[in-house]
């Protein structure tokens, strides 16, 4: 990675099958100085996500919560998106809200990585990055692309360690990937990316 890029503001991560406990190792890892917010896509039905953010708020040093439509984008957290919904970024009277909208009719994810991944893209530019861990299908392929079109960054988790190879393997093959890590070291990794 170059070191004229900027330190990253927005982390982006999207996983499927096998993310809850994906993610329950490599959050608990960030910094509660974290100069970035940090936002998931965990592909789960309404209500469980309420559950998955509550269970990462005991373990994990920055606070956790579920997004809520109209939340303010600030630094130091990470929100979850809900279930069952989209959940995007919009700038909004000089700042970054959360927008939650139901899911619209042929959308196969909701929550959809490749939509919090474009939006994030959209505001962020270099500033954001895009993490794809294990998961089935292939959600986030699209938003990795919207972020390496912004010249973002990306990290994928490496087939070593993922539960579930296909969100991964998608992105790989599309030649989506600037790093491809195992978990233990994708938290160190986004560390290090935002605190520059």
């Amino acid at each position: 990675m170059s070191r004229l890029l900027p330190p990253v503001a927005l982390v982006a991560i999207g996983c499927s099958a096998g993310g809850p406990p994906a993610l329950q190792e490599v959050l608990p890892v960030l910094p509660g100085n974290l100069p970035a917010t940090v936002v998931v896509v965990q592909h789960m039905p309404e209500r469980f996500t309420t559950l998955l953010a509550a269970r990462l708020a005991r373990i994990c040093a920055l606070p956790v919560t579920e997004i809520v439509d109209g939340d303010r984008v600030g630094i130091r957290r990470i929100g979850i998106a809900p279930g069952g919904r989209q959940t995007l970024l919009e700038r909004h009277e000089g700042g970054i809200v959360f927008r939650v909208r139901p899911r619209g009719s042929g959308e196969r994810y909701a929550p959809s990585a490749d939509l919090l991944m474009a939006s994030g893209a959209a505001l962020y530019g270099r500033r954001v990055l895009g993490v794809l861990m294990t998961g089935m299908g292939d959600d986030g392929v699209a938003g990795l692309r919207a972020i390496k079109d912004r010249r973002g960054r990306t990290l994928v988790e490496s087939e070593e360690t993922a539960v579930v190879f296909g969100m991964p393997r998608e992105a790989i093959r599309a030649g989506l990937a600037d790093q491809i890590l195992p978990r233990p070291a994708l938290g160190p990794e986004i560390s290090r990316l935002c605190l520059g």
